[in-house]
């Protein structure tokens, strides 16, 4: 290699550097978008583009940009409805990794409106290029989130008995619920267990430490969805401890 290169016209040779560094120098710079998401099960997916579940979403958004070097970026995320205007957002960012939080039900579009500028001395003024509306409307599409309607459902029954298998009384079904609070009551009204969080563990059968006798208890559930929609769910809880799981229980029972 060292042969061959003491015999390369430096003049040749300093050419194509130079050609090089120019066409780099000239490179315009592109965007790559997308984002992080944490659900409302706490479970979290990342680089994605798209994202649907159950509100609240927590999501965090990044950009990754080519041939930037050299030029000052200005940037704004931008989150408009479905329906709605990139022009006419309802949320604008101007961090260069926001997070922000989805607590309403549908679908919103998300897009970076970014500007990039320079000097240029051999043109003797400012270069301006810009990632907006047009870009996005024919070139690209923005990120997408959906938040799922609400949705809360509970079983009748449970069998706490140990054996891993309906062992404690839960939601049956949740999807985008952001305010929840269940108590379960006996029949004379005393209160056995409070929870506050759709995810939680849930009801066991005891109270004090002590498991309670099989029988019918009780439920009042109070919750509130993404999308405005009111829960008031009361109901009978029936233990039934001699199920097992090769016997299951019919949650509709």
């Amino acid at each position: 290699m060292h042969k061959i290169l003491s015999y390369f016209p430096l003049s040749v040779l300093f050419s194509v550097i130079f050609l090089f560094l120019g066409v780099e120098a000239n490179a315009q710079p592109s965007l790559e978008i997308w984002f992080n998401a944490v659900g409302a099960d706490g479970a979290t997916v990342e680089h994605v583009t798209e994202y649907e579940g159950s509100a609240p979403i927590n999501a965090t958004f990044y950009m990754n940009v080519t041939n930037g070097d050299g030029w000052d970026m200005k940037y704004e995320w931008r989150v408009c409805h479905k329906d709605g205007s990139l022009d006419n957002p309802y949320i604008t960012r101007y961090e260069e990794n926001p997070t922000i939080q989805f607590s309403s039900a549908g679908t919103d579009s998300i897009a970076l409106y970014a500007t990039f500028e320079r000097w240029n001395s051999s043109i003797g003024q400012m270069e301006v290029i810009e990632f907006k509306r047009d870009y996005y409307t024919y070139d690209a599409t923005p990120l997408t989130i959906k938040a799922s309607e609400s949705e809360l459902t509970f079983p009748n029954a449970f069998s706490p008995n140990g054996d891993g298998i309906n062992d404690f009384f839960k939601p049956k079904t949740f999807k985008s619920i952001v305010e929840f609070r269940a108590i379960i009551f006996n029949r004379w009204g005393q209160k056995l267990y409070e929870w506050n969080d759709v995810n939680g563990e849930g009801w066991d059968g005891s109270y004090n430490g002590h498991q309670v006798k099989q029988g019918t208890y009780f439920i009042l559930c109070t919750a509130k969805g993404a999308d405005g929609q009111v829960f008031k769910i009361k109901k009978d809880v029936n233990i039934l401890r001699g199920y097992t799981k090769d016997d299951p229980i019919d949650p509709e029972q």
